[in-house]
């Protein structure tokens, strides 16, 4: 398991509903870079509430999405401060943690795919702001969030060591969670989301948004 890229990227103001500022598209950088609480150093958000923070600090994605997704462009442009290779979606579990020499993190969550992200890849041909997202969406390969626990530094070509969460009765991989959450329409995935809202690594944010959900009916047909 390997960091493949390192990416940081500044608020830019794109046109997108009149002006809008964002600091999605990520850059690769070289050098080694520190990551703190608050994520990777020179590494900004445009909002805040939905940015960023200690529970979000660090935003991972595999590289195999570029080729999943028809991404002709450099790591970074999905908006990834880590572009990892050897592990996904179906492996990676609520609670699981990295180590990548002394720094050490934690994961918190899916990600939650908003509009910025469909209108930024629809730069290219063949994507429109809603068939990128629903493509992004559809099978639960997001990518995911992390915390960090202690803080170090990174370098694209380190190794890092996986640290599965170990209690078996509240193991959940990112996929299935997302899934869940996205879907919630089955008995399984309401179950999947009760174990979810007691999962100590869980995000405050998406435990705010399961609790909401727990309390509507399931969205069966």
């Amino acid at each position: 398991m390997q960091i493949i890229s390192v990416n940081i990227g500044k608020i830019q103001t794109y046109p997108w509903r009149n002006g809008t500022q964002s600091a999605l598209h990520k850059f690769p950088v070289q050098d080694p870079i520190s990551i703190n609480k608050l994520g990777l150093e020179g590494d900004e958000q445009a909002d805040l509430n939905n940015h960023g923070g200690t529970d979000k600090a660090i935003f991972i994605l595999p590289t195999g999405h570029y080729q999943r997704f028809k991404i002709q462009q450099p790591f970074g442009f999905l908006g990834e401060n880590l572009t990892i290779e050897g592990l996904d979606e179906t492996q990676v579990c609520l609670g699981d943690r990295f180590q990548i020499g002394d720094l050490l993190l934690e994961v918190t969550q899916p990600r939650s795919p908003c509009w910025k992200l469909g209108q930024h890849a629809s730069i290219q041909d063949n994507w429109t702001l809603s068939s990128f997202l629903q493509a992004y969406s559809k099978e639960g390969y997001i990518g995911f969030y992390c915390r960090v626990l202690t803080s170090g530094t990174v370098q694209a070509g380190q190794s890092l060591t996986w640290l599965p969460y170990q209690d078996s009765d509240k193991t959940l991989t990112i996929q299935s969670l997302f899934l869940a959450k996205q879907h919630y329409q089955t008995v399984q995935d309401q179950q999947q989301l009760q174990t979810a809202v007691k999962h100590p690594a869980l995000s405050n944010a998406w435990k705010s948004s399961i609790q909401s959900l727990l309390a509507m009916p399931l969205k069966t047909s």
